[in-house]
């Protein structure tokens, strides 16, 4: 049974998909990731380098965009210091910025509008007759040099709910081009909402049983949008503890280079700035075969497990996975294959190239959303990992959260002054709509994260405060 599960009630964002009660995806959405794939800006043209035919936009990053020639589809010339209305199609990694492109693309439930694209394409999964229904009744309504890619689910609409779809989408970009008047560049003019949005997306072709939300209005606004679902939504205020954990348990666990599985395999999970490496550690594992057989054993146990850690973690790159000596190629082959229909179930386009001379496996995976591992850490590559301030800023977030369904009246917390800014900018305002509680606070530069100090009654701060007049001590909640 497949589930979704979206947690939107705080300022993070997170999404899970379950099969049969195990975890094989998350996604998480963070108001200070503007960069996300599908996010358009107008930005403004630095410079040109015609060497290498492309341009750099800034969009208001860390690191100018890159904006490739071949991305650009008009007649006109790029000129330095204009402005031009661009969209990420992936993201920043480590030192380099957002690759961009002009052809803007608008994205819908059943078929995803090109306004400059001037083709039209199909899911591989819709059959010819399909194909043909559906260019007969789509290509009459586009306009010059728009576009259109068909999704699988527009096999189950009608001819008249699709035009209809094509024309929202199509005033939708209207209105964009629309917002862009008296503004300066650079601006984001739409940033993809990953949760729920792109995620339900992700999955229109996927057998979703249940999909259940924390929050009522998000609940009914993706039953608006998506109402060939809505009988599949459902809406829990506390949604259950996942594979017996709570979320920070869980994104502990997609950080850690180790993952331990019950027959007693061991993957290491080492992620560099050039490529990811797993390597199978099978020395608590036992068997009553013969070494070859069970050597062979191991891999083909291993194959699902690391299908699903490089799914879950978002693992891109190139991929090289050390699995145990295998001495027949034919065994090499049934790995190979054995690990093409295990990704085979995603949605990232991934190869899976096959073994080296050295007996390693290489495979690649494409690169859109940064891992979950850049995303919640200070570093792509760490053994004793340790969570960046906007992973604590949202880890306090639940945590005060949670501490509103107790007796609690109120909280105090020390934090670095730095954890304490964010929270304030971020967290705050969206708390204050969801808890009771009066947080009180301390900074400290000497400490790198938070510690709730107290938690109780109005009475007992009041008289923390009295005993400790050499402390300043804010209320912001």
């Amino acid at each position: 049974m497949n589930k979704l599960y979206f947690h939107t009630r705080l300022s993070e964002k997170i999404g899970i998909l379950m099969q049969d009660d195990k975890i094989k995806d998350i996604t998480i959405d963070r108001p200070t990731d503007a960069c996300r794939v599908g996010s358009i800006f107008l930005g403004k043209i630095r410079n040109v380098d015609h060497s290498i035919e492309a341009a750099f936009v800034d969009i208001g990053a860390d690191q100018v965009g890159f904006l490739p020639k071949s991305e650009y589809p008009f007649d006109q010339s790029i000129v330095e210091g204009s402005a031009i209305i661009v969209q990420i199609v992936k993201e920043p990694y480590q030192n380099k910025g957002a690759k961009l492109t002009a052809n803007i693309t608008i994205g819908g439930s059943n078929i995803v509008f090109l306004p400059y694209g001037d083709y039209l394409a199909f899911s591989k999964k819709l059959d010819g007759d399909t194909r043909k229904r559906m260019e007969n009744v789509l290509k009459p309504q586009l306009r010059k040099k728009e576009g259109l890619i068909i999704r699988t689910n527009s096999a189950k609409k009608t001819d008249s709910e699709l035009i209809h779809e094509l024309e929202q989408l199509r005033a939708s970009f209207q209105e964009l081009l629309h917002s862009t008047k008296n503004k300066k560049a650079p601006i984001v003019l739409y940033r993809d909402q990953l949760i729920p949005s792109h995620m339900l997306n992700q999955y229109q072709s996927y057998p979703i049983d249940r999909i259940y939300f924390d929050e009522l209005i998000k609940m009914k606004e993706m039953m608006t949008r998506y109402p060939h679902d809505k009988d599949k939504m459902e809406y829990l205020p506390s949604l259950p503890l996942l594979e017996g954990a709570t979320i920070d348990q869980i994104l502990k666990q997609l950080t850690s280079p180790v993952v331990q599985m019950k027959e007693g395999i061991v993957l290491t999970i080492e992620q560099t700035e050039g490529l990811t490496v797993i390597d199978i550690d099978s020395s608590q594992y036992r068997s009553r075969q013969n070494k070859q057989a069970t050597l062979f054993q191991i891999n083909q146990k291993a194959v699902p497990a690391i299908a699903a850690e490089i799914n879950k973690r978002n693992i891109s790159g190139i991929i090289l996975i050390d699995f145990l000596k295998m001495k027949r190629k034919d065994e090499q082959e049934k790995i190979h294959q054995s690990l093409k229909r295990a990704f085979a179930q995603y949605p990232v386009r991934t190869e899976v190239m096959g073994f080296t001379k050295l007996g390693l496996l290489e495979m690649t995976r494409k690169r859109e959303n940064v891992s979950l591992l850049q995303q919640l850490t200070n570093k792509s590559s760490i053994v004793a990992w340790e969570y960046n301030l906007e992973s604590i800023c949202y880890q306090l977030e639940r945590e005060l959260y949670q501490l509103n369904r107790t007796n609690a009246e109120v909280v105090l917390l020390k934090g670095n002054p730095s954890l304490l800014d964010l929270f304030q900018k971020y967290s705050s305002a969206i708390l204050e709509k969801q808890i009771q509680l009066n947080i009180f606070i301390i900074k400290d530069s000497t400490i790198k994260g938070y510690d709730i100090l107290r938690s109780g009654s109005n009475q007992l701060m009041d008289e923390y405060i009295v005993q400790h007049p050499d402390l300043t001590i804010d209320k912001i909640l």
